[in-house]
């Protein structure tokens, strides 16, 4: 088999998965909220990008607003939103754009392909490449599912063995004379709370087109099949997908679907 024939696959598989996993993730958002004015462009709804994106989205079933008409429950609660950025690449010779659903902190939720246009003339070429990278949204069933957004996370979890040590309560403080007890206390509790938590060891051996993660038996868990971005894997289980392997602020997670519910799990991989 030839690098082209099992790379079209491959490229499609991973397609698919990011755009399951997106419309899960787009469930979790009350509003769609669309800028009058796109970053770069000079003036409001120029090109009529803006009223254009309001139309598509709206035309799915999504609730969406202008970011100058923002509802009360929205301004009470700004995570329950996602606001579109225009990705715009243009260049002379084309009209390249994608669409990116951006959270209350920045982070971009969904981004959908690009979409391209070579007509000439700036409207209907924008026109053109926005349509073309909003097809992955249609069809996508989206129905509001407030139990998952980030305003209703719940209350924190009770302070760790660690935590009650270094913040102990008001008028029971440490001793100044117990200080390097404490100290020792506090690190021997966090280590052990921390191997408590943490997932067994795999290590990474390099195979043909990734790696594949042995236990200490030695015994294949999983195999990682290596994409085009850097620290992302498409997770191999039994010899079939089971979502990604992403690193994220040094710390390696498997996010994948079941069920119709978005699953992450915490990995702890030795390269």
């Amino acid at each position: 088999m030839s690098v082209m024939t099992w790379k079209k696959p491959l490229i499609s598989l991973l397609l698919i998965f990011f755009v399951q996993l997106g419309h899960a993730q787009l469930d979790r958002y009350k509003y769609i909220v669309v800028p009058l004015q796109f970053e770069g462009f000079k003036m409001e709804n120029q090109f009529r990008t803006s009223t254009l994106i309001k139309y598509l989205f709206t035309q799915e079933g999504f609730n969406v607003v202008y970011d100058d008409k923002i509802p009360g429950d929205l301004a009470t609660k700004p995570c329950s939103g996602l606001k579109v950025r225009l990705v715009d690449n243009s260049s002379m010779l084309a009209t390249r754009v994608k669409l990116a659903l951006e959270d209350c902190y920045g982070q971009v939720v969904f981004e959908t392909p690009e979409g391209k246009s070579k007509l000439k003339e700036f409207e209907p070429a924008y026109r053109e490449a926005i349509e073309g990278a909003f097809t992955v949204l249609v069809g996508t069933g989206y129905s509001y599912n407030p139990s998952e957004t980030r305003d209703d996370v719940g209350p924190p979890p009770p302070p760790t063995q660690a935590e009650r040590l270094l913040n102990p309560p008001p008028g029971k403080a440490e001793p100044a004379a117990v200080g390097a007890a404490a100290a020792v206390a506090v690190e021997k509790a966090a280590t052990t709370e921390a191997d408590a938590e943490a997932p067994e060891l795999w290590y990474a051996q390099p195979v043909d087109n990734g790696f594949q993660l042995v236990d200490s038996g030695p015994k294949v868990q999983m195999k990682l099949v290596k994409t085009t971005q850097e620290h992302t894997f498409i997770a191999m289980v039994n010899d079939a997908p089971m979502g990604m392997v992403y690193q994220k602020e040094g710390q390696w997670w498997h996010e994948y679907y079941e069920e119709g519910k978005v699953q992450l799990r915490k990995l702890r991989i030795k390269f």
